[in-house]
Parts: C-alpha cells; structure tokens; sequence
C-alpha cells in the first residue's frame, strides 16, 4: 500500500526543503565532476609537483641534520625515511587520478530522461527517506532499496532507479505499510537547518563551480591559474633539487 503524507502545517514546506536539498547536492556533485573533468589533470599535475617539492624538502632536512651532527648523510635511510613520509600523499594522488579518470566516462541525458529520474526519486523519497517517513526505522531491510536508490539517482541511472521503484513498491506491498500522517517533531527548527544548509550549499564549491563552468573567460582564467602554479612549482622543484645535489656530493 502506497504510503500517503498528509499536507498539513508546515509539513509540505518541509519536504519540500528536503527535495530541494538533495536535487542541489546532486548537482553540486555534478558540478564537480565536470569541474575535475576539465581541469583534473592540471590539477593532478600541479599536486604531483607539490609531492615532488615536499619529498626534496625532507630529503634537505634529514642530509641538513646529518651534517650538522657531522656525519654524512646516509642516502639510502633517507629515501626510505622520505618514502614513508610520502605515503599519505601519494594515496592522496592515486585517489585523485582514479577520480579523473571516472569522470572521462560521464555522459550527459535527455531532458526526458531527466523528468523521469526526478520524478521516480522524490516518489521512492516521499516513501523511504529517512528524514520523511519512518518506514526505515519501522523495517531495516527497506535502507538497503534506499541507499540504492539514492546512489542511481546521484548518478543519474534510470535504469537501475526504475529498478528499484519497482521493489520498494512491491516490498512496501508485502510489508502492509499502512497509511498514515508524517509527524515530525520540532519541525520549525528542521525547516530553518534546511535553510541555512540550501544557502550554504548554493553559495560554496563544489555548486559554485557552476559559475565558472558557464563562463568561457572565468574557464580560460582558471586554465592560466593551474598552468602559471604548475610552472611554479617546476621552477621550485629544480631549486631544492639543487640544494640537495649540494648536500649529498
């Protein structure tokens, strides 16, 4: 049985506001990935060089240290000591390449396609959505269709959403979920938190890359930022390097 919410009070304006959170959150996620798609190997390239310029920097410090104690410094301890110094950050990188190199398999949909995926996620999000029913709390084994359905809807995968309408009605059917008002408690103060978090993320990245990527010039000047920072720190890279050639001859 389809569960059905009672507009009353400020219950409509508060589903509302969820709606409307989770459809700019899903863009905001959008924005960035087009964001990274555009400039995620420049991106990558000026943090691979920062990589670089920090590994040098340590390397200086341990051969420093070593001759201030006035022994010379042992080549091998410090590329290991450096190595493992490094690790977090090279992670950091292998997880910022794999997220570049996703992003070059995104493909745009119809506006149709679109409509329906919205439409299907706010009917399954008027049923499961934490924040608006208590059927989760009521039935576990209901979190797992909306988990499911909210990782399609992000990725805009009809197919899979489709899918997943048709189980969460068919185990709504078999659970008996019965009619019944959505209370809320302490509704004002929810309503006034969504509020304040739209306004947040409207006005913060990733959203705000949307500024950006619908302005050819602010493109063009975001490219000359990334590649002037790369061309730094090459420049810089080659200036420690030196000073460690100095300190290991």
């Amino acid at each position: 049985m389809e569960i059905v919410h009672i507009a009353a009070g400020d219950y409509p304006k508060y589903e509302s506001l969820l709606l409307q959170r989770d459809q700019l959150k899903k863009e905001a996620l959008q924005y960035r990935r087009a964001y990274i798609r555009e400039f995620g190997e420049l991106i990558n390239q000026v943090f691979e060089k920062k990589i670089a310029c920090i590994a040098l920097k340590k390397s200086i410090s341990f051969c420093q240290l070593a001759k201030n104690q006035g022994r010379k410094p042992d080549i091998k301890a410090m590329n290991e000591y450096v190595a493992q110094e490094m690790t977090e950050y090279r992670n950091q990188l292998s997880d910022m390449v794999k997220e570049f190199n996703s992003t070059q398999n995104d493909s745009t949909i119809s506006p149709i396609d679109a409509k329906e995926i919205k439409a299907i996620y706010r009917k399954i999000a008027r049923q499961l959505h934490p924040d608006m029913s208590p059927v989760i709390q009521e039935h576990p084994e209901l979190a797992e269709l909306w988990e499911q359905a909210s990782i399609a809807y992000k990725c805009n995968d009809l197919k899979t959403l489709r899918e997943t309408d048709f189980l969460v009605q068919q185990a709504l059917s078999q659970l008996g979920v019965s009619e019944a008002p959505i209370v809320v408690p302490d509704i004002a103060e929810k309503i006034a938190a969504l509020e304040q978090e739209i306004q947040k993320i409207i006005t913060t990245e990733p959203y705000s890359y949307k500024l950006i990527l619908d302005d050819k010039d602010e493109m063009a000047d975001r490219r000359t930022a990334y590649e002037t920072e790369l061309l730094q720190y090459t420049e810089y890279e080659k200036q420690l390097q030196q000073q460690l050639d100095l300190l290991t001859q």
